[in-house]
């Protein structure tokens, strides 16, 4: 009896034994046969919202997970937090083939860019993971501390952390300052402007009403010049009209003047023509002019010969001349 007893007792304990290996084996059983690969990353910014447990992801891709989170005060004053990052041993393609995250040389990632950089998850919760990517263009800056054994992997500073490191550097009280030295230059600007507007709307009006008044003293001299010029261009129109009729009335006098006065500049061609004629080297008209101009020079000299000799011996007239 008490042997039936031990048995069944046993045969309990066993058979909770096999149930808690099995619960085991389906619940966490892949995680405890999968082998671990650790990192640690060191961050100077806050972690607020990184807990245990969070997701390392490389270019949103799941690697891994937070497993532990420290904090390390130094006497200069300066805080590091260090965060020991879990990777399992899934395989990767590295040049075409497979191989274990542990079998990487974590030195030779960092030398081609390797980075560790805080996001956020979710802006609702402001929970955060931490992103792997290679970044060869960004500083390498590693603590030397002894880090058990673990590699190290180079942070860099969060876009959070950035966009809150600008906004802390941006100098509001200065732009504040600014801002109302401008406001109040514009309420300066308006207030005198408000004591420009209303004269300058005055002289407006009047401007206006001056211009209206001018203009209703044209149209009236318009309206009392308006018999006066069409009775002109009336009569010019008359005139015009009478100068017309004269000039066709008068077509056959004012051709036979016409003739007229050609058939006289044909006449004064003529003589012209004879004057020039006259006047040639060797026209016969010419020749007889230019041998009476000889004669009556020869002529003038004859008396003027005489002249002289009547003047000297004036008996001359009585006696005569004697001789050659």
């Amino acid at each position: 009896m008490a042997a039936n007893r031990s048995a069944i007792v046993g045969g309990f304990v066993l058979g909770a034994l096999t149930l808690a290996v099995a619960a085991i084996l389906f619940f966490g059983g892949s995680n405890l046969l999968t082998r671990k690969y650790r990192v640690v990353a060191f961050f100077e910014d806050s972690v607020a919202g990184l807990d245990i447990g969070a997701p390392v992801t490389f270019r949103g891709v799941h690697v891994g997970s937070v497993q532990h989170i420290g904090l390390e005060l130094l006497s200069t004053g300066r805080a590091r937090i260090p965060v020991v990052l879990q990777f399992t041993s899934d395989t990767v393609i590295l040049n075409g083939k497979s191989v274990q995250i542990g079998a990487l040389s974590t030195e030779e990632l960092v030398k081609q860019g390797l980075r560790a950089q805080l996001n956020l998850q979710s802006f609702v919760t402001g929970q955060l993971r931490v992103d792997l990517d290679f970044l060869p263009n960004t500083p390498v800056h590693l603590e030397r501390v002894d880090t058990g054994g673990l590699p190290q992997i180079p942070t860099l500073p969060s876009d959070l952390e950035r966009l809150r490191t600008s906004i802390a550097e941006i100098p509001f009280r200065e732009l504040s300052q600014r801002l109302l030295g401008t406001l109040q230059a514009f309420e300066r600007l308006s207030n005198h402007l408000d004591e420009r507007v209303d004269p300058l709307v005055g002289s407006a009006t009047r401007g206006i009403d001056t211009a209206t008044r001018t203009l209703e003293s044209v149209q009236a001299t318009i309206d009392q010049l308006r018999p006066e010029v069409s009775h002109i261009l009336a009569e010019a129109v008359a005139l015009l009209t009478d100068t017309r009729h004269q000039i066709d009335d008068r077509g056959d006098e004012v051709g036979h003047l016409v003739q007229s006065a050609d058939r006289a500049a044909q006449h004064a061609d003529e003589l012209l023509v004879a004057l020039s004629s006259l006047t040639e080297t060797r026209s016969e008209f010419r020749g007889n002019l230019e041998a009476s101009l000889r004669d009556l020079a020869a002529a003038s000299a004859s008396l003027r010969e005489l002249a002289r000799a009547l003047e000297r011996d004036p008996s001359l007239v009585l006696r005569g001349r004697s001789g050659p």
